[in-house]
């Protein structure tokens, strides 16, 4: 069996990736398996997914622990605890990076492939921000036990409902990504055999050891969400007036005023919503993408 685990963020198109790969595998004649893991966060919290692929049925179920690669959408997620994409890596793991930089200047601790996908997204679907086809294609490729048309078959198959213009330039994408990567190294690891485990009866036990009734005050203030954006807001203090109409408008309350009464974004906690650039009057704030690991 092979075990693909793909990191992105809400709104990259991570679900749909893991489809693609899963439903190319079996048009390839193998069985598969796929599904995403998330909770109900908006666009651009961590999300991840898993593809299985085997040649035997696929008994396994839940989160891939130990898996055979590892595809990374968004290289700020690769410093972030709760997402912990290389969580589980082993040194024969095959580890993508959605990165422009080179993969030594990622220093992290294993030999990863670096490629900017983002760019190629720009150039055949004018959108710098959804990757299904490109990360499919990686996958696919890497795993090296997939063809081409299957992949293709299986974009189509996913993306039904888009323009013929959007289904031309995710078809082009996979072509092109097909070329540029070559297939790696992958063994498929023998499956473990089943073993029925003891039945556990549970205890009868208090409501409140049982129900999850919180006692603890809110920390929520603790959740850093700003590794949620994928663009910043800046604030043109050359020429904002301090009218203050980012801080009312703010739907997460992470403008402040400092001691000069000039409105002061909080970063840890922004999750790059730019509403506050929508409603500036003036134009004064501005929209700069996220790069590298968020601290």
């Amino acid at each position: 069996m092979w075990r693909i685990r793909i990191h992105g963020r809400g709104g990259q198109g991570i679900k749909t990736a893991s489809q693609i790969i899963g439903s190319a595998g079996f048009y390839s004649g193998f069985q598969a398996q796929d599904f995403p893991l998330y909770g109900a966060e908006r666009r651009g919290a961590p999300v991840i997914a898993f593809t299985r692929i085997s040649k035997d049925p696929v008994l396994e179920r839940g989160p891939i622990l130990s898996p055979d690669i590892i595809l990374i959408g968004d290289e700020t997620l690769l410093n972030d605890p709760q997402s912990a994409p290389l969580c589980g890596a082993e040194p024969s793991t095959i580890i993508f990076v959605n990165s422009d930089r080179t993969p030594e200047s990622l220093k992290h601790n294993f030999t990863v492939m670096a490629i900017n996908l983002t760019d190629l997204c720009i150039q055949y679907l004018d959108n710098h921000t959804v990757y299904s086809s490109a990360l499919s294609a990686v996958g696919a490729r890497l795993l090296g036990i997939i063809e081409l048309p299957d992949l293709l078959q299986a974009v189509e198959d996913e993306l039904t409902g888009v323009s013929s213009k959007v289904m031309k330039g995710n078809l082009d994408l996979a072509r092109k990504i097909f070329e540029v990567i070559q297939p790696a190294v992958v063994s498929e690891k023998v499956n473990k055999p089943l073993i029925a485990k003891q039945l556990v009866f549970p205890q009868h036990r208090p409501v409140i050891e049982a129900a999850p009734i919180i006692l603890q005050p809110g920390n929520m203030a603790l959740r850093k969400t700003g590794n949620w954006r994928v663009e910043r807001p800046e604030i043109d203090y050359e020429h904002c007036n301090n009218c203050l109409i980012c801080y009312a408008r703010c739907p997460d309350g992470v403008i402040g005023v400092d001691s000069d009464g000039r409105p002061e974004i909080d970063y840890d906690h922004c999750k790059g919503c730019l509403i506050c650039a929508q409603e500036c009057p003036g134009h004064f704030i501005n929209t700069v993408r996220e790069t590298g690991m968020f601290p």
